[in-house]
């Protein structure tokens, strides 16, 4: 009878953790797991490792709020800035007026990845909404409500503060036109 050493019981043992491995006979075992073993030092089994995943519920936070950056999109005396605050995946509905230059501006945290629509629904045909990156202080919009219309749907390649205006043309409201809204918001 030919007796087996330590090592000789150790590389057979490996051997077989890691076709057991590939095979995917343990639960848990997953074939990048078969790669790499870890060797116990003190003459005892290889442990093949374990696959780490994350938790397919782990979903990472809403971004906060930029309020310093989305302060500088409310321009016009009366203009008041409201932060939304509602599901990382849902939706709002808010209503407001807009008169003369004077108009609610709404920012909303949308974290990488995610997709913000946006539907506008005016009381008339000359209030339109505009969308802003916060962090792009240059006043360039991401959607033109007059140029694109009243609904849209932005990707955030990045964790962003979007800012939603709601406005009037110059010349309505330099005559102090008056005119309300419904808007629909909502992440994804």
């Amino acid at each position: 009878m030919t007796r087996f050493g330590p090592a000789a019981l150790t590389g057979g043992l490996l051997s077989l953790s890691l076709a057991l491995a590939a095979c995917g006979d343990r639960p848990g075992a997953a074939p990048e797991a078969a790669t790499a073993a870890t060797t116990d030092l003190s003459g005892g089994p290889a442990a093949a490792p374990q696959a780490v995943t994350a938790a397919p519920d782990a979903v990472s936070p809403l971004p906060a709020v930029d309020e310093a950056a989305a302060r500088a999109f409310v321009r016009d005396a009366g203009s008041t800035l409201e932060a939304l605050s509602f599901e990382r995946i849902g939706s709002v509905t808010k209503e407001g007026t807009v008169k003369g230059y004077a108009a609610p501006v709404y920012a909303v945290p949308v974290a990488s990845g995610q997709t913000l629509k946006v539907a506008f629904k005016p009381s008339n045909a000359n209030l339109y909404v505009n969308i802003s990156d916060a962090a792009d202080q240059s006043g360039a919009a991401v959607f033109r409500g007059e140029v694109d219309g009243e609904t849209t749907e932005l990707k955030a390649s990045k964790d962003t503060t979007y800012v939603i205006t709601p406005y009037q043309p110059r010349a309505m409201a330099r005559r102090g036109s008056e005119g309300s809204y419904s808007l629909t918001i909502s992440r994804n």
